[in-house]
């Protein structure tokens, strides 16, 4: 039986509702939970099945999780005091996954699975009560049957547990529960763009829960400071300055996939490209969305989806580099926003059928796309990581790009062509041409690894900086060393040449 959404209580405020749905509810096939609940869990756990690894940035975060469990404090390499990664929440949530496991990526899947039971039940609760039926199964079935989604819950990556936390945080903040001042916290902290979601919903919390919240986080980026010397992840200000941060028309990678109108190409991710085949409904569904949100704003609904919305627009405005993990909370709040207008610009089921019918039709492609990604990883840096492990002495220094599975795997010393964990490297790549060379002769590592790119045409693999001032000075870098193996090599200018310090 439909329902209409609930009315506002005395003031205009929202009435207090359950987080998730009353079991009778959860257990009826015609209400939006349990059919999409199934889903969930069946989508996730195919791509379980068919990725055995986590994504190579999550073994950075895996390697300082281990480290503290194993009494060298929260560091990449020992004894150096930087924060390469960028989620104190969950390194610190890993570091207990590993104490209890000793295996992080089936702690961090089983986390993330039961993130996104959480997302689809509890938002899906708050569309059904705020807006309708229809919008409620038109998110819980998207967000639970769309391959990205799925995938991204067994990379090891956080942003499926951010996104669940700003529905429990805005959920949590609407009841005026004590719980809501840790879970804005747990916002801010889970990611560095956490910050602006938390202070969005924060709009919609007491002023006992922002006081809490904002002491929490303090305490903690206080502590961050104090241990790292500075609250801003290496990670974030590395990635930042070397990859840049060119603006909304050079970045609309983000947004041009929701948009009917082609803004001079194709979406150029591949997961933008997938969703722009639905903009000419989407784009005018999350418009007609956004306008019905902004009626609804006291609600839960309207501050988890703004919340997540501005992740996406800072995203935008600035034009940060995509990183496919990086889309959950901006996708989950334009999926949120395109369910509340679909209903309103819909009419008949035809629609609905076309797009239930393209979103299992990518079933048959998509798989292979994540499949052979992670496939990709493991022939280069997971063959990397076997070569250095069975070739490199524990101690040895290396440096590298790849830092994830092969930091996670060796003992040895890394040094970061990016930055992440050697902010020395990323210093250096600002000043210009020849940063390699002279990270070479000030680090000396007992091991190279280049891309064959970067050897031949002497350019950077990524990022701004030229590895070497001239053809000259990379053969004479080169001299002091010996190519040990290469590593892919039918990956091309990709593949990973290691070149071992002669004697």
């Amino acid at each position: 039986m439909s329902r209409e959404p609930q009315a506002a209580g005395p003031g205009g405020e929202p009435p207090a509702a359950p987080l998730l749905p009353a079991p009778r509810d959860l257990l009826n096939p015609r209400e939006p939970y349990l059919v999409p609940l199934l889903l969930l869990l069946l989508t996730r756990a195919w791509f379980w099945r068919l990725l055995p690894f986590a994504s190579e940035d999550a073994y950075i975060t895996f390697r300082y999780a281990r480290s503290l469990v194993l009494g060298y404090g929260l560091v990449y390499n020992p004894g150096e005091r930087v924060m390469g990664f960028s989620s104190p929440l969950w390194t610190l949530w890993s570091a207990l996954g590993y104490a209890l496991l000793r295996d992080p990526v089936l702690w961090s899947r089983a986390w993330t699975v039961l993130a996104d039971a959480f997302t689809v039940l509890a938002l899906g609760a708050m569309l059904r009560r705020h807006a309708s039926a229809a919008s409620a199964w038109c998110f819980a079935l998207f967000f639970a049957g769309w391959t990205y989604f799925a995938a991204v819950a067994v990379s090891g990556m956080e942003n499926s547990v951010m996104l669940a936390l700003i529905v429990l945080a805005a959920a949590l903040a609407e009841r005026r529960s004590r719980l809501a001042g840790p879970a804005l916290a747990g916002v801010a902290l889970i990611r560095p763009e956490g910050i602006a979601a938390a202070a969005v919903l924060a709009l919609r919390a007491a002023w006992r829960d922002r006081a809490v919240a904002l002491a929490l986080v303090a305490a903690a980026l206080l502590s961050v400071a104090a241990y790292f010397g500075s609250p801003l992840p290496q990670s974030v200000l590395a990635k930042a300055s070397i990859y840049g941060t060119p603006g909304p028309l050079a970045g609309r990678h983000w947004w041009e996939w929701l948009s009917p109108f082609a803004f001079g190409r194709w979406p150029v991710t591949t997961e933008g490209s997938v969703l722009f085949a639905m903009a000419v409904v989407t784009g005018p569904a999350a418009a007609v969305g956004a306008l019905a949100l902004r009626r609804m704003r006291r609600t839960a609904l309207a501050a988890a989806v703004a919340a997540a919305l501005v992740v996406w627009l800072g995203y935008a405005a600035l034009g940060v580099a995509f990183f496919y993990w990086y889309l959950v909370a901006p996708l989950g709040g334009v999926t949120a926003a395109v369910a509340v207008g679909l209903p309103r610009i819909v009419r008949g089921r035809a629609v609905y059928a076309g797009l239930a019918l393209f979103v299992l039709g990518t079933w048959t492609l998509a798989p292979d796309l994540y499949r052979g990604r992670a496939g990709a990883e493991l022939q280069s840096f997971g063959r990397l990581a076997d070569y250095l492990v069975a070739h490199a002495r524990a101690g040895q220094k290396v440096m590298l790009e790849p830092i994830g599975m092969v930091g996670y795997r060796c003992k040895l010393v890394v040094v970061d062509q990016v930055g992440l964990v050697s902010p020395q490297v990323a210093r250096r790549r600002l000043q210009g041409p020849g940063w390699l060379s002279d990270m070479v002769a000030a680090e000396r590592p007992d091991w190279l690894v280049l891309r064959q790119g970067e050897q031949r045409e002497a350019r950077a693999f990524a990022g701004v900086g030229a590895p070497f001032r001239s053809a000259a000075e990379r053969d004479s870098v080169l001299a002091g060393y010996t190519l040990a193996t290469v590593v892919n090599a039918p990956a091309g200018e990709n593949a990973l040449a290691v070149w071992a310090r002669r004697p």
